[in-house]
Protein backbone atom coordinates (compact mmCIF):
# COMPACT_ATOMS: atom_id res chain seq x y z
CA UNK A 1 0.00 0.00 0.00
CA UNK A 2 2.82 2.37 0.95
CA UNK A 3 4.61 1.67 -2.35
CA UNK A 4 1.42 2.39 -4.28
CA UNK A 5 0.99 5.73 -2.53
CA UNK A 6 4.62 6.66 -3.27
CA UNK A 7 4.22 5.68 -6.90
CA UNK A 8 1.05 7.75 -7.16
CA UNK A 9 2.75 10.77 -5.61
CA UNK A 10 5.68 10.43 -7.99
CA UNK A 11 3.24 10.32 -10.92
CA UNK A 12 1.52 13.51 -9.71
CA UNK A 13 4.87 15.26 -9.26
CA UNK A 14 6.03 14.23 -12.75
CA UNK A 15 2.75 15.31 -14.34
CA UNK A 16 2.85 18.65 -12.52
CA UNK A 17 6.43 19.22 -13.65
CA UNK A 18 5.51 18.45 -17.25
CA UNK A 19 2.63 20.91 -17.13
CA UNK A 20 4.80 23.63 -15.57
CA UNK A 21 7.42 23.18 -18.32
CA UNK A 22 4.87 23.48 -21.12
CA UNK A 23 4.41 26.92 -22.62
CA UNK A 24 2.79 28.80 -25.47
CA UNK A 25 5.19 30.63 -27.75
CA UNK A 26 4.49 34.36 -27.70
CA UNK A 27 6.60 34.91 -30.83
CA UNK A 28 7.87 32.62 -33.55
CA UNK A 29 11.28 31.07 -33.00
CA UNK A 30 14.06 29.83 -35.22
CA UNK A 31 16.44 27.64 -33.22
CA UNK A 32 19.75 26.66 -34.81
CA UNK A 33 21.73 23.63 -33.70
CA UNK A 34 24.74 21.44 -34.40
CA UNK A 35 24.72 17.64 -34.24
CA UNK A 36 27.21 14.93 -35.15
CA UNK A 37 26.58 12.37 -37.84
CA UNK A 38 27.65 8.72 -37.57
CA UNK A 39 31.18 9.67 -38.72
CA UNK A 40 31.56 12.31 -36.03
CA UNK A 41 31.27 15.19 -38.50
CA UNK A 42 29.37 18.29 -37.41
CA UNK A 43 26.15 19.00 -39.25
CA UNK A 44 24.03 22.11 -38.81
CA UNK A 45 20.36 22.86 -39.00
CA UNK A 46 17.54 25.00 -37.70
CA UNK A 47 13.90 24.63 -36.64
CA UNK A 48 11.14 27.16 -37.16
CA UNK A 49 8.31 27.13 -34.62
CA UNK A 50 5.40 29.53 -35.17
CA UNK A 51 3.82 31.91 -32.71
CA UNK A 52 1.03 30.45 -30.61
CA UNK A 53 2.02 26.80 -30.57
CA UNK A 54 2.05 24.91 -27.29
CA UNK A 55 5.27 23.08 -26.54
CA UNK A 56 3.40 20.12 -25.02
CA UNK A 57 1.35 19.51 -28.18
CA UNK A 58 2.24 17.98 -31.54
CA UNK A 59 2.22 19.82 -34.87
CA UNK A 60 2.67 19.00 -38.55
CA UNK A 61 6.28 19.28 -39.71
CA UNK A 62 8.00 19.95 -43.02
CA UNK A 63 11.51 18.51 -43.33
CA UNK A 64 13.39 20.91 -45.57
CA UNK A 65 16.66 20.05 -47.29
CA UNK A 66 18.74 23.01 -48.52
CA UNK A 67 17.51 24.53 -45.27
CA UNK A 68 19.73 27.62 -45.51
CA UNK A 69 17.22 28.84 -48.11
CA UNK A 70 14.76 29.23 -45.24
CA UNK A 71 17.08 31.83 -43.67
CA UNK A 72 18.31 33.47 -46.82
CA UNK A 73 14.98 33.96 -48.61
CA UNK A 74 12.68 35.22 -45.85
CA UNK A 75 10.64 32.07 -45.30
CA UNK A 76 10.17 32.88 -41.60
CA UNK A 77 8.55 36.26 -42.30
CA UNK A 78 6.37 34.68 -44.95
CA UNK A 79 5.05 31.91 -42.69
CA UNK A 80 4.62 34.32 -39.76
CA UNK A 81 2.46 36.50 -42.01
CA UNK A 82 0.36 33.59 -43.28
CA UNK A 83 -0.35 32.43 -39.73
CA UNK A 84 -1.03 35.97 -38.49
CA UNK A 85 -3.56 36.48 -41.33
CA UNK A 86 -5.10 33.07 -40.59
CA UNK A 87 -4.31 31.84 -44.07
CA UNK A 88 -2.78 28.63 -42.69
CA UNK A 89 -2.67 26.60 -39.49
CA UNK A 90 0.58 26.34 -37.49
CA UNK A 91 3.29 24.16 -38.99
CA UNK A 92 6.88 23.50 -37.91
CA UNK A 93 9.73 23.55 -40.44
CA UNK A 94 12.87 21.50 -39.71
CA UNK A 95 15.80 22.68 -41.86
CA UNK A 96 18.81 20.55 -42.68
CA UNK A 97 21.56 22.93 -43.81
CA UNK A 98 23.39 22.24 -47.04
CA UNK A 99 27.19 22.24 -47.30
CA UNK A 100 28.18 24.68 -50.05
CA UNK A 101 31.91 23.97 -49.82
CA UNK A 102 33.61 22.35 -52.82
CA UNK A 103 34.57 18.68 -52.53
CA UNK A 104 38.40 18.49 -52.67
CA UNK A 105 39.54 17.27 -56.06
CA UNK A 106 36.14 17.86 -57.70
CA UNK A 107 34.32 20.75 -59.29
CA UNK A 108 31.14 20.21 -57.35
CA UNK A 109 29.91 21.21 -53.91
CA UNK A 110 29.22 18.75 -51.12
CA UNK A 111 25.49 19.48 -51.50
CA UNK A 112 25.63 18.15 -55.06
CA UNK A 113 27.44 14.97 -54.04
CA UNK A 114 25.26 14.43 -50.96
CA UNK A 115 21.93 14.94 -52.73
CA UNK A 116 22.33 13.51 -56.23
CA UNK A 117 22.36 9.72 -56.47
CA UNK A 118 23.13 9.94 -60.20
CA UNK A 119 26.56 11.39 -59.28
CA UNK A 120 27.09 8.67 -56.68
CA UNK A 121 26.85 6.07 -59.44
CA UNK A 122 29.90 7.55 -61.19
CA UNK A 123 32.51 7.57 -58.41
CA UNK A 124 33.24 5.69 -55.15
CA UNK A 125 34.07 8.83 -53.16
CA UNK A 126 30.91 10.56 -54.31
CA UNK A 127 28.96 7.40 -53.50
CA UNK A 128 30.26 7.48 -49.93
CA UNK A 129 29.34 11.16 -49.54
CA UNK A 130 25.84 10.40 -50.77
CA UNK A 131 25.43 7.35 -48.53
CA UNK A 132 26.76 9.17 -45.46
CA UNK A 133 24.31 12.00 -45.96
CA UNK A 134 21.43 9.61 -46.59
CA UNK A 135 22.16 7.81 -43.30
CA UNK A 136 22.51 11.15 -41.49
CA UNK A 137 19.20 12.52 -42.75
CA UNK A 138 17.27 9.34 -42.01
CA UNK A 139 18.93 8.09 -38.82
CA UNK A 140 20.21 11.25 -37.10
CA UNK A 141 18.49 14.40 -38.33
CA UNK A 142 14.89 13.15 -38.36
CA UNK A 143 15.13 11.32 -35.00
CA UNK A 144 16.74 14.44 -33.47
CA UNK A 145 13.82 16.59 -34.61
CA UNK A 146 11.32 13.99 -33.40
CA UNK A 147 12.82 13.88 -29.92
CA UNK A 148 13.62 17.58 -29.48
CA UNK A 149 10.60 19.46 -30.85
CA UNK A 150 6.79 19.22 -30.61
CA UNK A 151 6.28 17.52 -33.96
CA UNK A 152 3.79 14.85 -34.90
CA UNK A 153 5.03 11.31 -35.54
CA UNK A 154 2.06 10.56 -37.81
CA UNK A 155 3.00 10.08 -41.45
CA UNK A 156 0.05 12.19 -42.60
CA UNK A 157 1.52 15.16 -40.70
CA UNK A 158 4.99 14.98 -42.24
CA UNK A 159 6.20 16.42 -45.54
CA UNK A 160 9.51 16.46 -47.38
CA UNK A 161 10.51 19.64 -49.20
CA UNK A 162 13.49 20.05 -51.51
CA UNK A 163 14.50 22.21 -54.46
CA UNK A 164 16.92 21.51 -57.32
CA UNK A 165 19.47 18.93 -56.07
CA UNK A 166 17.63 18.44 -52.78
CA UNK A 167 14.51 17.71 -54.85
CA UNK A 168 16.55 14.94 -56.50
CA UNK A 169 17.39 13.64 -53.03
CA UNK A 170 13.70 13.67 -52.14
CA UNK A 171 12.87 11.46 -55.11
CA UNK A 172 15.58 8.97 -54.12
CA UNK A 173 14.30 9.05 -50.55
CA UNK A 174 10.79 8.30 -51.77
CA UNK A 175 12.02 5.28 -53.75
CA UNK A 176 13.62 3.84 -50.62
CA UNK A 177 11.27 5.10 -47.88
CA UNK A 178 8.01 6.13 -49.48
CA UNK A 179 6.05 5.86 -46.23
CA UNK A 180 8.33 8.26 -44.37
CA UNK A 181 6.30 11.30 -45.49
CA UNK A 182 2.74 11.93 -46.61
CA UNK A 183 3.90 14.10 -49.53
CA UNK A 184 7.13 14.85 -51.31
CA UNK A 185 7.34 18.47 -52.53
CA UNK A 186 10.15 18.36 -55.08
CA UNK A 187 10.71 21.53 -57.08
CA UNK A 188 12.93 21.53 -60.20
CA UNK A 189 14.61 18.12 -59.75
CA UNK A 190 17.14 18.30 -62.58
CA UNK A 191 19.45 15.30 -62.12
CA UNK A 192 17.13 12.52 -61.01
CA UNK A 193 17.79 8.95 -62.13
CA UNK A 194 15.42 6.35 -60.68
CA UNK A 195 16.06 3.74 -63.37
CA UNK A 196 17.49 1.25 -60.85
CA UNK A 197 14.31 1.18 -58.77
CA UNK A 198 11.28 -1.00 -59.27
CA UNK A 199 7.69 -0.51 -58.17
CA UNK A 200 7.07 1.51 -55.04
CA UNK A 201 6.13 -0.60 -52.02
CA UNK A 202 3.10 1.67 -51.49
CA UNK A 203 1.59 4.67 -53.29
CA UNK A 204 3.65 7.83 -52.79
CA UNK A 205 2.23 11.32 -53.26
CA UNK A 206 4.38 13.84 -55.15
CA UNK A 207 3.99 17.58 -55.70
CA UNK A 208 6.46 18.50 -58.42
CA UNK A 209 6.92 21.74 -60.34
CA UNK A 210 9.55 23.26 -62.63
CA UNK A 211 10.15 26.35 -64.72
CA UNK A 212 9.66 26.38 -68.48
CA UNK A 213 12.92 28.35 -68.67
CA UNK A 214 15.04 25.89 -66.70
CA UNK A 215 18.65 26.05 -67.90
CA UNK A 216 19.40 22.41 -67.09
CA UNK A 217 16.17 20.47 -67.28
CA UNK A 218 13.65 20.75 -70.15
CA UNK A 219 10.06 19.78 -70.83
CA UNK A 220 10.94 16.39 -72.32
CA UNK A 221 13.07 15.51 -69.30
CA UNK A 222 10.37 16.47 -66.79
CA UNK A 223 7.61 14.76 -68.77
CA UNK A 224 9.65 11.54 -68.86
CA UNK A 225 10.37 11.77 -65.12
CA UNK A 226 6.67 12.26 -64.28
CA UNK A 227 5.78 9.28 -66.45
CA UNK A 228 8.44 7.16 -64.74
CA UNK A 229 7.18 8.08 -61.26
CA UNK A 230 3.60 7.24 -62.19
CA UNK A 231 4.68 3.96 -63.76
CA UNK A 232 6.23 2.95 -60.43
CA UNK A 233 3.04 3.70 -58.50
CA UNK A 234 3.54 7.35 -57.64
CA UNK A 235 0.54 9.67 -57.34
CA UNK A 236 1.93 12.75 -59.07
CA UNK A 237 0.55 16.28 -59.16
CA UNK A 238 2.83 18.31 -61.42
CA UNK A 239 2.83 21.77 -62.99
CA UNK A 240 5.19 24.22 -64.63
CA UNK A 241 5.67 27.95 -64.09
CA UNK A 242 6.82 30.77 -66.34
CA UNK A 243 10.32 31.06 -64.91
CA UNK A 244 13.67 29.37 -64.53
CA UNK A 245 15.68 27.65 -61.82
CA UNK A 246 14.67 30.31 -59.35
CA UNK A 247 14.36 30.51 -55.56
CA UNK A 248 11.61 33.14 -55.66
CA UNK A 249 9.40 30.88 -57.76
CA UNK A 250 10.08 27.99 -55.40
CA UNK A 251 9.18 30.21 -52.44
CA UNK A 252 5.96 31.27 -54.17
CA UNK A 253 4.85 27.68 -54.74
CA UNK A 254 5.89 26.69 -51.23
CA UNK A 255 3.55 29.39 -49.95
CA UNK A 256 0.71 28.18 -52.18
CA UNK A 257 1.25 24.59 -51.06
CA UNK A 258 1.14 25.64 -47.41
CA UNK A 259 -2.28 27.19 -48.02
CA UNK A 260 -3.48 24.05 -49.79
CA UNK A 261 -2.09 21.52 -47.32
CA UNK A 262 -2.55 23.39 -44.02
CA UNK A 263 -5.68 25.56 -44.33
CA UNK A 264 -6.62 27.59 -41.28
CA UNK A 265 -8.85 25.81 -38.78
CA UNK A 266 -10.90 27.57 -36.10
Amino acid sequence: MKNRICSFLLFIIAATAAISCAKTLEESQFNEFEIKDSNGSIRRGGVYMPKGIKTDSEYPVIFMEDGLVFKECGFRRMIDSLIEKRAISPVIVACSYENKMTVPGYRIAYRNAEYVEALAKTDEKLAKLFDDHYVYFKETFIPYINSSYPVSAKTEDRIYFGTSNSADFGLTLSMRNGDMFSEYWCYSPVYSDISDYGMLAQPVRYRICWGVKEEIGHDDYFAALMKDLRKRGGVVESWSFDGGHDREWWKYWFREELKRRFPYKN
